[in-house]
């Protein structure tokens, strides 16, 4: 049997990449389906753990980095590179910036519900960083298994959310995946867990909003020049709204809203704004029309909002 070193023996002597068979089958896989898989044979991978890792390391396994930023600014740009983050909490006091283009972030993980895996793979705001996001996505990216929590309190359209996508004069980016990660609360003044404008064709698949302690406003905030959005199988708990619009550009979102959970939360506030989005085979603890919504279908249908074998209370 071709073992995993001998199909990627060509990457085995280049620094900062896999090092032994546990790397590839062990920890990086995707839905099971291992990310080497198509590797760039030109792609580097690095090591985060924020526990016992340098900045001056060369962040390889034996070696990694301790921050996630140091990682991402090691990364080129359009390579592929992977970034395989340890568990622990990185307490920010500046945005991580994730800026290059077609890298992939993965929590190793250790055995943990891919639901509850970003509870020990977070970054979190400092107590005195209160002015922006924990994280902002300005070019395509693979996310996937980590938590975020931000503190912003400012006054901007994305005030209060975890993660920017887009919403930068210079960024919208094609094609973000932001995977099994996971928005908490954690009682701070966070307000929202993903805010995005101006990006096509992102997906946010498998991910946990929850505000515990006290609700978010919205798991996820939409506005702007956004298309092809999907937002698939994610879970809201004590949200007000899972999913809020804004106002739109270009007759956008063109929105996949399906297959989503919510207790203690409305799946989405329209705001009266015209909107184009299929919103299909969600799960909720109430009946249709304003107790789902912010209005009824009728008037969300007249929006663009259309609407398909969702599941309300028995």
């Amino acid at each position: 049997m071709t073992t995993t070193k001998d199909r990627f023996d060509f990457m085995i002597a280049k620094k900062g990449l896999i090092l032994n068979d546990l790397d590839v089958r062990g920890v990086l896989s995707q839905g099971g389906i291992p990310l080497w898989s198509t590797l760039d044979k030109n792609a580097s991978v690095f090591h985060v753990d924020p526990g016992s890792g340098n900045d001056n390391n060369p962040g390889t396994q034996s070696e990694p980095f301790a921050a996630t930023q140091t990682a991402i600014d090691a990364c080129t740009t359009g390579n592929g590179d992977v970034i395989v983050r340890n568990p622990g909490t990185e307490t920010l006091t500046e945005t991580l910036a994730l800026n290059k283009g077609g890298i992939t972030v993965i929590a190793a993980t250790h055995g943990i519900n891919p639901l509850a895996r970003g509870e020990y793979f977070a970054y979190l705001s400092d107590a005195g960083f209160t002015d922006g996001p924990i994280a902002t996505v300005t070019a395509r990216c693979t996310i996937i298994g980590l938590g975020f929590v931000s503190r912003d309190a400012g006054s901007t359209f994305f005030s209060g959310a975890a993660m920017l996508i887009g919403g930068l004069a210079t960024a919208s980016p094609f094609g973000v995946d932001i995977i099994g990660c996971r928005f908490p609360k954690w009682n701070v003044s966070n307000r929202i867990g993903i805010a995005i404008e101006g990006s096509s064709d992102c997906r946010i698949l498998g991910c946990a909003f929850e505000g515990v302690g006290a609700s978010f406003d919205s798991g996820i905030y939409v506005q702007g020049a956004t298309q092809n959005l999907e937002i698939q199988e994610n879970r809201f708990r004590q949200c007000t709204y899972a999913i809020t619009h804004g106002a739109f550009a270009g007759g956008g979102p063109h929105g996949m809203y399906i297959r989503n959970f919510c207790e203690d939360a409305k799946l989405l506030e329209a705001g009266g704004f015209a909107a184009t989005a299929l919103v299909s085979d969600n799960f909720l603890e109430t009946a249709t029309d304003g107790v789902s919504y912010d209005d009824t279908v009728d008037n969300l249908n007249a929006l663009g909002i259309n609407f398909s074998g969702n599941h309300y209370a028995e």
